[in-house]
């Protein structure tokens, strides 16, 4: 009898953890269960100050799913105190009749978005989603830039005042001219800024430069 080639199973990875916060155990159940469903890790919280003792911990979530009534301290007053605490962390907050206002406002303080109730299970998973993929950019955007300042960072003064003047668009010879030194000695600058950056032409170095400061004109 021939011998069937084994074939791994491929298991879904489960997306980072998310804290769901909600004072009403079978809403917290609910929601456990709809996102462990979707193969997203879930930590089960009744407070907002049980969510702060875990970011006291060191434990950040990759995203908080959070009522906005809460027994003690609102979702309102969590939004306030990460914003104190500076955690950049997507918040989504689930909102009852009659709260839409209060959501709205919290958007505009920079939470990612709100679920009014009753909401449709689809709805939230895909909120969560959105938020993680928006995060997990910004902060591929973030390391980024900190490569690039530490790049940046290596250069010589000379060397930094030659490579703002090549980014505002000046030619060799000007820089040259205000800087008192030869054409020569700019181009010998320039290869060495190339060389330091990485950057693989001049479109590419300007690029940078804004990514990590904004270009005096």
């Amino acid at each position: 009898m021939e011998e069937r080639p084994v074939v791994e199973e491929k298991m879904t990875p489960k997306q980072v953890d998310v804290c769901i916060i909600d004072d009403d155990a079978s809403v917290l159940d609910s929601l456990d269960a709809l996102l462990q469903s979707h193969d997203i890790e879930v930590v089960a919280l009744p407070s907002a100050e049980a969510l702060l003792s875990r970011l006291d911990q060191g434990k950040l979530p990759s995203c908080i799913v959070s009522d906005i009534r809460l027994d003690g301290m609102s979702g309102l007053d969590l939004q306030q105190e990460l914003i104190r605490r500076r955690v950049r962390v997507p918040l989504i907050l689930i909102t009852g009749h009659g709260e839409v206002s209060m959501a709205v406002a919290a958007i505009k303080s920079g939470a990612e978005d709100f679920i009014e109730k009753p909401f449709d299970g689809a709805a939230l998973v895909d909120s969560i989603r959105r938020a993680l993929d928006k995060a997990s950019r910004e902060a591929e955007a973030e390391r980024t830039r900190e490569e690039i300042a530490e790049r940046l960072g290596q250069l010589s003064q000379r060397q930094r005042e030659v490579m703002d003047l090549v980014v505002l668009g000046y030619s060799s010879k000007e820089i040259a001219a205000r800087l008192g030194i030869s054409p020569r000695t700019v181009e010998t600058y320039r290869l060495w800024i190339m060389e330091k950056t990485g950057a693989r032409n001049l479109a590419e170095l300007v690029r940078m430069v804004v990514q990590v400061e904004p270009v005096q004109t």
